[in-house]
């Protein structure tokens, strides 16, 4: 797990973040974005896999499989990136990116900063997705 402490380079508004990530996952190839590297065939099946055992899935399109943090929260990867959050606790957001055939990543970010699961170059470029803060 990749930790990032909130800063002025991370500050992001919480409205839109999904959308927002989805677009520039969309337009990844513009100048000045983040390269996303080819595609994974499907899984032969979805499944339920913790986010600390992200790393090690590489092989194959975690689409339609449930992620499950640490907090008991899940989260369903879809055909678009995506994120969740809930009125009971403010402030808290969490959720999963595809990066093609460098795998997925599950993020979480609370009032504290933010949280990545999954394999090394997928967490690069979500970190950099995140501090380009293109809101």
């Amino acid at each position: 797990m990749a930790t990032v402490a909130r800063g002025a380079a991370l500050r992001r508004r919480t409205g839109a973040t999904g959308l927002g990530l989805a677009v520039l996952v969309a337009a990844a190839c513009t100048p000045g974005g983040v390269d996303v590297r080819g595609q994974l065939p499907p899984c032969p099946e979805a499944k339920k896999l913790p986010v600390e055992e992200l790393a090690a899935h590489t092989d194959c399109s975690l689409e339609g499989s449930t992620l499950l943090f640490p907090d008991g929260r899940k989260f369903e990867v879809g055909s678009a990136n995506g994120s969740a959050s809930t009125s009971e606790e403010p402030g808290l957001e969490w959720g999963a990116t595809s990066w093609g055939g460098d795998g997925t990543v599950a993020w979480r970010r609370t009032e504290e900063g933010l949280s990545f699961w999954g394999p090394r170059a997928a967490v690069e470029q979500e970190i950099l997705l995140w501090s380009l803060d293109r809101d």
